[in-house]
């Protein structure tokens, strides 16, 4: 079933490679994490392999979104990633995207497809439903917490506990203060919370597609950081049903298949993409 499911997947990206669902993306990192990690872990050769052109990484400098690299004429199919800051609450960090990619569609001109890591997934969807002020045609997310993670719960609690005392005296602290407010944001979502609020917004009528990690493909990788339900934007309140869902066995972090997913996913609706309603959220 395995490997049906790649041959299946390769397929798609060989049979129709001119069939473009979007021709410019932007990959958006994770907590703790920085655009350049899309490359480091391997994600962006599988794009390459299929014709999209590495557009750079946007940086955030005191005169606005700065990328060093320069691209050639006008390539068909570019990514570009961005650095956020990446212990930021999901509001802050949408607000700086932004910024990002109000300056990539002055450089594009045409409507952008939106690609989350975890984190990421949250601030594209925080920036789908404040900013939104350049057009979108599809929001990628993967391994993100859309309805929150326990995780991010027991963050919050060891800060408030004596495991906070015992953390700041080890020297993580820091780490843990910088990061508090986006905690709070990811706890599992229940009136009163960010991702409450989030997830009742209306959202754009776009393209969703939720990459999920499902050990059921290799049981010997699992997601620890995020519940694969919590993965699945059809758990939204305003996305139910509207989300198309592509299982990929891994970890939590980045790695060479999400690069050959996402190929296929920005080549064409496949025929094996899974949408399926699932109710929100009991609340």
């Amino acid at each position: 079933m395995k490997t049906l499911h790649w041959i299946v997947l390769l397929s798609a990206i060989v049979l129709f490679p001119t069939t473009l669902w979007a021709q410019t993306a932007v990959l958006i990192h994770g907590l703790q994490g920085k655009g350049m990690d899309w490359r480091m872990d391997g994600v962006t050769p599988g794009l390459q392999q299929a014709g999209w052109v590495d557009g750079g990484n946007f940086l955030m400098t005191p005169n606005g979104p700065w990328n060093m690299q320069r691209l050639n004429g006008h390539p068909e199919k570019v990514f570009y990633t961005v650095d956020l800051p990446a212990r930021a609450p999901v509001m802050l960090q949408a607000q700086m995207l932004n910024a990002h990619l109000q300056r990539i569609y002055v450089e594009r001109g045409e409507p952008l497809t939106l690609v989350g890591h975890s984190a990421g997934g949250l601030a594209a969807r925080g920036w789908l439903v404040r900013f939104a002020n350049v057009p979108v045609e599809a929001l990628v997310t993967i391994a993100s917490p859309h309805v929150g993670t326990p995780a991010a719960d027991m963050a919050c609690l060891a800060n408030d506990t004596p495991m906070g005392l015992f953390a700041s005296e080890m020297g993580f602290g820091k780490w843990m203060d910088d990061a508090e407010d986006l905690y709070r944001d990811m706890r599992i979502e229940e009136p009163g919370r960010f991702l409450y609020w989030l997830n009742h917004q209306p959202h754009p009528a776009i393209r969703y597609v939720s990459i999920m990690r499902d050990n059921q493909l290799n049981p010997d990788l699992f997601d620890f950081f995020v519940p694969i339900y919590s993965q699945n934007m059809n758990k939204v309140y305003a996305l139910a049903g509207r989300s198309e869902v592509w299982p990929i066995d891994g970890s939590h972090f980045l790695g060479v298949k999400d690069g050959h997913a996402l190929a296929a996913i920005l080549a064409r609706r496949p025929v094996y993409a899974q949408v399926t309603p699932v109710p929100p959220s009991p609340q």
